[in-house]
């Protein structure tokens, strides 16, 4: 009986290890996927294509929701979006329009700077 439970446990250990390195696989494919979704986003970005921009990183957070990290820095990258269309707008703007816009480019502005100062303390708490 004891050999029994003896097996039964490292069968259940073997079994367990399995599990954890595939789904740690299938996490890093999923990172992997995500960021490549971000390296979309940032190409857009660049080309001033911010709805097409926004629209990668809204996909990224419905089809990799595990992807913790790349769903961290897309918060970053959509902040960067809104700035820098706003900002834009700003350069087409007239009267009420442009004080409007003014006030949304300021927003984004200190929202981009408040997530950057969290993501830094996350990552400097991750490191400890």
């Amino acid at each position: 009986m004891n050999k029994l439970h003896l097996s039964i446990k490292h069968t259940l250990a073997a079994a367990l290890t399995l599990l954890l390195v595939m789904l740690s696989a299938c996490a890093s494919n999923e990172e992997h996927e995500a960021q490549q979704m971000l390296q979309q986003a940032r190409s857009a970005l660049r080309h001033r294509l911010y709805s097409e921009a926004r629209d990668s990183i809204l996909s990224l957070r419905k089809k990799h929701p595990t992807a913790i990290n790349a769903r961290k820095q897309g918060i970053l990258l959509l902040d960067s979006i809104e700035l820098q269309a706003a900002a834009d707008s700003l350069t087409k703007a007239e009267g009420n329009e442009w004080e409007r816009l003014d006030v949304k480019r300021k927003f984004y502005e200190r929202k981009l700077q408040e997530d950057q100062k969290r993501a830094l303390r996350e990552l400097q708490t991750e490191k400890k």
